[in-house]
């Protein structure tokens, strides 16, 4: 029966709908076209960054080069091929929850509920909004056939607002990309977008803005909707332009309809995680990073205005939004500007040009207007309350080391210099890097996690949320690990300790670390043969006394602990006497990129994520999701 239904075909044209917009897809081979042009003019102007190609740059022909650095985009261990591949589950996942809600209609059975309620319905049209599997275009032409059908038009233009911004597909993506804390803001900003959009639009609703007035005369509603049994009989029709409609009209097996819808959103879903996942990885290896910077870090205080407003006439899909993002984080030498972002995912999908478009074709220019004014502001009011509110401005929100982490000790501190592009910063109060991460899956490193206040791990373990903090750095390196010795550490002091140990072994054996304490009188050389039993080194250069100094067969041992794909901690103190335990650190941490120099002195309690108990549930539960879907 399913294979039949292969061998329907579609009208050339739906006279009721007409054929469907490809304004979407022309956009999205310029902007694949565009990022072309990046790669070029980079390897034409600067040379390959592919390390094949720029062994044979002096000797080969400009074309080859570029061949070879486009196949090394695509197929490294760190590449698009591989970004894809991580981000494959969620899709899947994703598509299926879309399929669900596709063959049950679910979308159209709730429009006599959103009927019933008058102004509450926009709260129930947000929430409506964030569920459904529609992009701008599809969330117009639904928007639609609500209003054909007497909706009013504040319950409709929540749906519009959030429908973009948020889908099953998206939640998981985001969920990968940028972690639970990202998800939840998110989440919350959709809902707040809508309920803004609804509301406004409720308060001027006898202003012209009734739904009989609304609509430019003689103009047709396009879209894909293409149904039998559409809840709108003018919209009604049996065309078979869908293949999941197609597929319904020969069989009533839920299971093959299911199949059928789940798989014409591998496309429609599909193209957009295509050119999002391509896009970042141009961004991250191409984009001068001070261009970046400029936009997404924290000289600015515009950058979300700038942001907002260079979005509009950008077809950013929602999909797309945090790949890009995810990019754009390691590309800077600081923490991403929070605000910045937030306004780049809710302001490009909610004002895509195809859906704007179609905006202006079928509503009078009064609707138009009203609908551009209140997703900008929207979008620039909602960035500017969770900059003040919910960021904290110098800290990597939804970094794993800061999961579940309100606040830190500050105090005196060396301040981390970043020398790789692989080098994430996680915390840099003042603009002063004290926290950082290394990863490097194209040869295979172990993590690092780079901690310029190793006071934290020390006296002041019990201070604020240090404990929390501890625990997410060994779990965080040990999941960038490969070592067949799992769970095992050691903590190791190149100066006499301060305290026996006791508070850090604790804090790990609870999470279920096997632990060994050491230090240089103890243990007075490390080797290759002494390392192997452990999966992690957590050494301190922090203490009284001069922090020894690694020998060269020491250094060696050290890096080839972490090229073997094992993880380590480098913890270096500002300086407390006339000796520099600095000098030590940086003999194993300048071999992947991170220097400490200086010194400077913190506010005693660093803020890492907002104290707001709805929020920390939120992002909780969509960390349980996470880790559901990374079992499953």
């Amino acid at each position: 029966m399913f294979l039949k239904s292969l061998r329907i075909k579609k009208n050339d044209e739906c006279r009721i709908h007409g054929n469907g917009s490809r304004a979407a897809n022309r956009t999205l081979l310029f902007l694949i076209a565009v990022s072309v042009l990046l790669v070029v003019w980079h390897v034409w102007k600067y040379g390959p960054t592919s390390p094949v190609a720029k062994d044979a740059e002096s000797a080969s022909p400009f074309l080859v080069l570029l061949w070879a650095e486009i196949w090394d985009l695509f197929f490294s261990s760190h590449g698009i091929a591989a970004e894809l591949w991580d981000v494959l589950p969620y899709f899947i996942v994703g598509i299926l929850l879309a399929g669900l809600i596709r063959t049950y209609k679910i979308t159209a059975k709730l429009q006599n509920t959103l009927r019933r309620y008058g102004y509450l319905s926009v709260f129930l049209a947000s929430f409506i909004g964030i569920l459904t599997p529609l992009c701008a275009c599809g969330t117009l032409t639904t928007a639609i056939s609500l209003l054909f059908a007497g909706l009013p038009l504040a319950p409709v233009m929540s749906l519009m607002v959030t429908s973009p911004l948020l889908s099953p597909s998206t939640y998981l993506l985001t969920l990968n990309d940028l972690g639970p804390e990202w998800t939840a803001i998110r989440t919350i900003s959709a809902f707040v977008m809508g309920v803004l959009a609804g509301t406004i639009t409720h308060m001027v609703r006898n202003r012209g803005f009734q739904t009989k007035t609304i609509f430019i005369e003689g103009a047709i509603p396009r879209g894909d909707f293409h149904d039998e049994d559409y809840p709108d009989e003018r919209f009604r029709c049996g065309c078979k332009q869908s293949f999941g409609n197609r597929v319904a009209v020969k069989t009533g097996n839920k299971f093959i309809i299911f199949l059928a819808k789940s798989s014409e959103m591998l496309w429609l879903v599909g193209k957009y995680v295509l050119v999002g996942v391509a896009i970042g990885a141009v961004v991250e290896r191409y984009m001068p990073r001070e261009w970046i910077y400029r936009l997404f870090g924290q000289k600015d205080p515009l950058n979300i205005v700038y942001i907002t407003l260079g979005s509009v006439p950008i077809f950013l899909h929602q999909i797309s939004a945090s790949s890009i993002l995810y990019h754009i984080k390691s590309s800077l030498n600081g923490t991403l500007d929070g605000g910045a972002a937030l306004a780049f995912m809710i302001g490009g999908p909610v004002t895509a040009m195809p859906a704007m478009i179609m905006f202006w074709s079928v509503f009078k220019k009064r609707v138009f207007v009203l609908y551009m004014s209140v997703c900008i502001a929207g979008t620039i009011l909602i960035a500017y309350l969770f900059q003040f509110f919910v960021f904290a401005p110098y800290a990597d929100t939804g970094n794993p080391l800061l999961r579940n982490v309100g606040s830190v000790s500050g105090g005196p501190s060396a301040v981390i210099e970043k020398q790789d592009k692989q080098v994430r910063i996680v915390m840099d109060p003042d603009g002063k890097a004290m926290i950082a991460t290394y990863t490097n899956d194209i040869e295979g490193h172990g993590g690092i996690v780079f901690d310029a206040g190793a006071g934290r791990f020390s006296g002041e373990t019990g201070k604020y949320d240090n404990r929390n903090y501890i625990g997410n750095v060994a779990d965080w390196l040990e999941k960038n690990n490969t070592s067949a010795e799992g769970r095992k550490i050691m903590v190791y002091h190149l100066s006499v300790r301060p305290d026996p140990g006791r508070d850090i072994s604790a804090i790990l054996q609870q999470k279920g670390f096997d632990v060994t304490v050491t230090d240089r009188q103890q243990t007075p050389a490390l080797s290759e043969t002494f390392l192997e039993q452990y999966s992690q080194v957590w050494l301190f250069f922090s203490g009284s006394g001069q922090a020894a100094v690694f020998s060269s067969a020491e250094q060696e041992a050290l890096s080839g602990f972490v090229d073997d794909g094992r993880s380590m901690l480098i913890a270096a103190g500002a300086r407390e006497q006339k000796e520099d335990p600095m000098a030590s650190a940086n003999q194993v941490s300048s071999r992947y990129g991170v220097v400490f120099s200086g010194s400077v002195t913190h506010e005693e309690e660093l803020p890492a994520a907002p104290g707001s108990s709805l929020f920390t549930r939120l992002s909780g539960f969509f960390g349980r999701v996470l880790k559901f879907v990374n079992k499953a």
